[in-house]
Formats: C-alpha cells, structure tokens, sequence
C-alpha cells in the first residue's frame, strides 16, 4: 500500500513537471521576441528541457552588462575638441575624417556584437533604450561619447531605471545632443528639460504643463561638457540659484534634484510598462496589465528585472493570439536572419547598409523621437529591399560548397558569407515540418510549399510574408 502511495506520489510529481515544461512553440515565441525575431535551433534546444519559468530565470540571468566584442581602436579624441578652431583647413578636415571613420567603426562594432551575443536579450534591451534616450551620433559627433552611452545601455539593461535615467542624463553625448551647453542662467534652454519629461519619463503631455518644463529648465542650468576632461561638469556661475517649482514642489533645486522629482511620480512607472508591452507583447497596451506591471516597478524602486519576468510570465505575452502581431524591424530582420541561417559576413559595412536601406541607421535615429517603428517600416520601398535582403542571404546557404573554398565566400555574390545548411535540413529529415515551425511565428501566407529538406523551402519560408512579423 505504502509503495503504491510513493508511487503515485511519483507519477503526480514527474506529470506535473511535464505540464509545465516549455513547449517547442512557447520556447521559439520566448527566444524570438526576446532576441532578433527569430530563434536558432540551437538556441531552443537549449532551454526545451527547462519549465517555461526556469526558461524565462535563464534569459534574464543571462544578461550581460559589457560587449563581448572588442571596443574599437578610436582614431580621434573628444580631448581634442577645443583645439580644433586654431587648425589649418587640411587639418581640419583630416579631423573631420577621422572622427567619420570612428562613427562607422562603431556602428560596425555594435553589428558584430549583435552578431555574435550569446545573449541576443542584452543587445535587444540596448536597441530598446538607445530608441528611447535618443540621441544621433551626427550630432555628437564622436564615437567614444556614443560608445559610452551605448556602454550604460547594457550595464543597466534590466537594472536600476534611476542610475540609467541619471548616467545617460550626465553623459556627453547627451548634453551634447540636447544642447545642455546652451542652457544657462537668464536665458535657459528646453530642449533637455523638455525630453526628460517628455521622452524619458512621463510621456508625452502626461502629467506635467509648459510651466514645469522652463522651471525644469532652470534648474539644469550650469549641466556642462568639460571638452578638457571629456567628461560632465556643473558650472555654478551659470546655475540658476533661485526658487523653482517643479510638478508641484518648490525650492532651489539643481537638475539630480528634479530628477528625483520626476520619479516620485507613479506615472514613470506606467509609462515604461505601456512601453516595454509594446515593445514586447503586442502594439496595444493592456490597461489592467500596465497598472500591474507598473506597481512591480516601483515595489523594486525601478529595479527592472522582477517587472521583465511579470511581463514574460504573463498570459498577454504568452497567449497564441499575439504571436505575429509585431513587425521586425530592420535590424530584427538582418540580425536574426543571419544568426538563424549562421553566415558570419565577411564585411559588416554591408549589414550595416541593408539595415540604412530598409530605414534603421544605428547610431543614427532619425530624430529625437526615434524610430516610430510598427506599420512605419514596412512601405512599397521597404518591403522590396527587405526581399532583396534575404534573397541575398539566402545565397549564402544556396551556394555552399564545402570543396570550393574562398569562391564560397566571394563578395560578389555572397555578401554575408556563406554556411552550411546540413543542419537545418537534417532537422526537417527527422521531423517533417520543423522548418516552418522554426522560421515563422505564425502560418504562411503564399501557397507554397514549406515541408521539405530542399533548399528551396528555405526559400519560400525567409521570402514568405509571415516572416516579416515575430
């Protein structure tokens, strides 16, 4: 009696471990949302034998808060900003070369990091924030203030929101971009005070007025760039002292002052759960679940992550009527298609190309507001050079010889290197179907076929139009 007690006990205890394992379908949805679009096989296998909670924990610990890959060797120094007025013209424009090159190896650099990430979660979170505290590196002009703020990014990814909000506001390249160095007392400028409120934090016309943003601006007054040493520095002589008020408190507050102002409000927190649902679950907030969500951040005084998990373990996220809602964007789309397939490009300037072509120019958003993503990427033009973007991926496998050597990698004609698709297509031979399961999120749309370890099914999956959306 007692053995077949232990033994049911047994049989309840392994049952339900099962019914709450991932599935392939929820491991794929996870992996592809929480990364570039797509899943590797490899990626998935990693994580099948876990429940879906362990699956989520391993995302999320999984997050690196330095690049794998290494910073480029930059060819100029912001140092040498102030000297650059007394330079001859071929001086001149020699800087202006090299700061050029420096703006490209780092647009380059982050492709390559994006590439080979062991974890795709972390490169994804930092796209995230550099479409949320904008700024373009045109104006900013040098690459190591970009790489900095790109660095923060990744440091607080899924930590603490005070210090990422507060570091990227004190970071060159901030101040650079928004003109903080024009803001001083008597004749205040708004435009950093006006996207704190309005970008960063509150949203757009939420819960604050016109009145807040100048006396905002007041109090950010004397923020500087030291160009001597590179880095912030607060000029007293040109710090507004007088009594300001800011979102109903009044004194005589400097910029961290009203920072901290602005994250006793509760609508930060709601602003970045309606943000980051959108960015993860579906284009339309879910009211109930953005006050939900919201509470967990502020429950862990903006420490992220436990707001992650909540938004990963969710029903909205996890439900089958969400998947394919999203649009890739145009680096999901590069990204992930050639991580999906393993080229590895001979040249990462012409990744980079595609992804300008199609309307996303790291470093380079197209304003202050950033890409609009959704809808806004796919047009008549976008969609066709999105098609002639992985028709040229596609060659890479297509054309693979493993007895032809360097014609298999020629520039020409494989743009993005070339790979073996063996592995790929023996996961179809033992499991028929497993392609489509793996490319698409959702059915396909043309009436083509999609079973099958010939390349062509491929093909017809990368080419199809579900694979436009995760």
């Amino acid at each position: 009696m007692i053995v077949r007690f232990l033994l049911l006990i047994f049989c309840l205890i392994v049952g339900s471990g099962r019914a709450y394992a991932i599935s392939f379908d929820d491991a794929r949805h996870l992996l592809a949302r929480t990364g570039f679009g797509t899943a590797t096989p490899t990626e998935i296998d990693k994580i099948l034998p876990l429940s879906y909670e362990a699956a989520v924990d391993s995302i999320l610990d999984g997050v690196l808060d330095i690049a794998r890959t290494p910073v480029p060797k930059f060819q100029s120094n912001p140092l040498e900003r102030p000297t650059v007025k007394r330079l001859d013209k071929a001086a001149k424009k020699e800087f202006k070369k090299r700061n050029r090159e420096d703006r490209k190896a780092l647009k380059f650099w982050w492709i390559q990091e994006m590439l080979e990430t062991p974890s795709p979660f972390t490169e994804h979170m930092v796209l995230f924030w550099h479409n949320h505290f904008v700024s373009e590196i045109r104006k900013v002009k040098f690459g190591q203030w970009a790489y900095e703020q790109n660095a923060t990014f990744r440091k607080y990814a899924i930590g603490d929101f005070r210090k990422l909000l507060t570091e990227v506001s004190v970071g060159p390249a901030m101040l650079v971009y928004l003109d903080a160095n024009k803001n001083k007392k008597g004749k205040p400028n708004e435009n950093f005070a006006r996207e704190v409120l309005e970008l960063f934090t509150l949203g757009e016309g939420q819960g604050y007025t016109e009145k807040d943003i100048r006396e905002s601006a007041r109090a950010y007054t004397g923020w500087r760039v030291n160009f001597k040493a590179g880095g912030f520095i607060f000029k007293s002589r040109a710090h507004d002292d007088d009594e300001k008020t800011v979102l109903g408190e009044s004194g005589n507050f400097d910029g961290l002052d009203v920072i901290k102002i602005i994250l006793k409000q509760p609508r930060v927190s709601e602003f970045l759960a309606e943000k980051l649902w959108r960015e993860f679950v579906s284009l339309e907030p879910n009211p109930s679940e953005s006050i939900r969500l919201a509470q967990i951040i502020r429950d862990n005084d903006y420490d992220l992550k436990p707001m992650m998990k909540a938004l990963f373990m969710s029903d909205g996220f996890r439900h089958p009527s969400n998947r394919g809602l999203l649009i890739k964007s145009p680096v999901e789309l590069t990204i992930g298609t050639l991580r999906l397939l393993g080229l590895k490009p001979p040249e990462y300037k012409k990744v980079w190309n595609h992804q300008k072509r199609l309307g996303q120019n790291v470093f380079d958003p197209p304003d202050v507001k950033g890409w609009r993503g959704g809808t806004a990427w796919i047009s008549s033009t976008t969609t066709l050079r999105r098609t002639q973007f992985l028709q040229a991926a596609f060659k890479g496998i297509r054309k693979f010889s493993k007895n032809t050597g360097s014609m298999a990698m020629n520039k020409g004609r494989r743009l993005f290197g070339s790979a073996d698709p063996a592995p790929l297509q023996m996961r179809e031979v033992t499991r028929p179907g497993y392609l489509k399961k793996l490319i698409l999120a959702i059915e396909p749309v043309m009436q083509k076929k999609f079973v099958g370890k010939g390349p062509k099914v491929i093909r017809n999956l990368l080419l199809d139009p579900a694979y436009q959306v995760k």
